[in-house]
């Protein structure tokens, strides 16, 4: 995936988001995901990102980068077929290998931990909002992991469908962080407050 096809995908989310917390001419503002919607839909997402890898694999990358694929291509392997056995090799892992929730979790917070200290590096806070949702998402999620042994075993490939979903969740080409912030977190929260209200009026009185 290229830095380019990143940075421009979180700059249209990030806009998206910021035009969501402001509200104009004395309308309510609008949600997160009603905003994001207008830039980029999770199927067009998903199709952006497929490219931005396949940009990612024939650009120039370093020395080190283009020598092993000057190599990799002289032995008769393509790029996308080396990409297809990386990928295979990692689901392979995240089904039968030992690792498997080890290596769930670091496809979880790897590049959002490194895409969230780029922004709070950066000015503005639409970039932070984007990075916040994920993190929220992210923390439900690993509350999941708590019923793993259970799930596993009617579910084996438990892990793998949750790195799949993890990555769907915070592409900067898909945003999935954010529908799943409205329709799951959201009105968790409001649900819990909701409660938490009603048993201090109640204990009050």
């Amino acid at each position: 995936m290229s830095a380019r096809g990143n940075t421009s995908a979180q700059n249209r989310a990030a806009s998206a988001l910021g035009a969501a917390a402001s509200s104009t001419s004395g309308q309510p503002a609008e949600t997160p995901r009603a905003a994001l919607k207008r830039h980029v839909a999770p199927t067009e997402g998903l199709a952006v990102a497929q490219n931005d890898i396949h940009n990612f694999l024939f650009e120039s990358h370093g020395q080190i980068f283009d020598m092993a694929m000057m190599y990799a291509e002289s032995a008769g392997f393509k790029r996308d077929h080396l990409s297809y056995a990386a990928f295979g090799l990692i689901a392979f892992f995240l089904v039968f290998g030992s690792v498997a929730r080890l290596l769930c979790n670091l496809i979880g917070f790897g590049y959002p931990t490194y895409a969230s200290v780029k922004a709070i590096r950066s000015p503005g806070g639409d970039d932070d909002t984007v990075w916040l949702i994920y993190w929220t998402c992210f923390a439900v999620l690993y509350l999941v992991d708590f019923f793993s042994e259970a799930i596993l075993s009617w579910f084996p490939f438990y892990y793998i469908a949750k790195a799949c979903f993890l990555v769907y969740l915070y592409l900067p080409q898909t945003q999935g962080s954010v529908m799943f912030y409205e329709t799951i977190v959201d009105p968790l929260v409001i649900f819990v407050d909701k409660n938490l209200d009603k048993f201090y009026y109640n204990r009050s009185n």
